[in-house]
């Protein structure tokens, strides 16, 4: 990987201390181990995102920034001129707020990827200076950019700061968009009496203020059935959570089908889809 995304990397996990090169990839490996933990919620199988309790220490965005800016200020474009081609950012169309800070792929197309060296940088914010989330590109087609619970939540832009080559070519840059909300995650339970079967299901969701997770209250949502080993669903019943992220309902049935509840997307909650269980 080229020095200059090494040292981007290096800088969010020790914050720009570099006396300890072992101890600091070290210390984000094990940070990323710790994001990719997925404990269950016992009782409704709710996979949900790291607890407060696994949560590894957090950069915070303005010391992110500053190890950007000093990264940035080593890039040398070419000089001023027309520009060659396009060079495109492909960042995530959607991306799912779950924990204080995370990190996300990103990748370049275009002209630029065409030739020797591509570098650039795309941020979001009304500067680079004062982004909520960048990614630097340094001879090398891939990067990553940070995640922060700070992050506003919707659809934000990317901003194109520079592009240029090995070769000595600038380019202009797209503004593509990412749209960023907080991660819910649902269960679902099944029992019967009888002919009388009763759905239980219940929900969770990401408080960014808090950094844990919290039930989802007043969500709306619909229990869903379909036939054995099918693959079209019906809706059963629709439903509002109360203060619990909880809902439970009960009716007749002889027949043996699939359930599941689904959870309505809002505007700064991605929806959730329970497991399926056969009843």
């Amino acid at each position: 990987m080229a020095q200059l995304t090494h040292r981007l990397r290096v800088g969010v996990a020790d914050l720009g201390d570099h006396t300890n090169h072992r101890k600091q990839v070290g210390f984000m490996i094990r940070r990323l181990a710790v994001l990719g933990a997925l404990p269950a919620i016992v009782g409704l199988g709710i996979a949900t995102g790291a607890s407060p309790a696994q949560a590894a220490p957090t950069p915070s965005p303005a010391a992110y920034r500053a190890t950007v800016l000093r990264a940035a200020a080593k890039m040398q474009p070419h000089a001023a001129g027309t520009s060659y081609e396009t060079c495109s950012l492909v960042p995530p169309a959607r991306v799912r707020v779950v924990q204080q800070f995370d990190l996300f792929n990103n990748r370049l197309t275009g002209g630029c990827v065409l030739h020797k060296g591509p570098s650039a940088i795309w941020y979001i914010g009304d500067s680079l200076g004062q982004s909520i989330s960048s990614v630097l590109f340094d001879h090398e087609t891939s990067g990553v950019a940070p995640l922060f619970a700070e992050t506003p939540l919707g659809q934000q832009t990317w901003k194109g700061w520079i592009a240029f080559d090995a070769e000595g070519h600038n380019y202009s840059q797209n503004t593509p968009t990412t749209t960023f909300k907080v991660g819910s995650w649902a269960g679902l339970q099944t029992s019967r009496s009888g002919s009388k079967v009763t759905i239980d299901t219940r929900a969770v969701r990401y408080a960014t203020s808090l950094d844990y997770n919290i039930p989802w209250a007043n969500e709306t949502g619909v229990i869903q059935y379909r036939a054995k080993g099918g693959t079209a669903w019906t809706s059963l019943k629709s439903f509002t959570t109360n203060s619990a992220g909880a809902t439970s309902y009960s009716y007749t049935s002889t027949a043996t089908w699939d359930y599941r509840a689904v959870y309505t997307e809002q505007s700064t909650i991605w929806g959730a889809t329970s497991p399926t269980s056969q009843r």
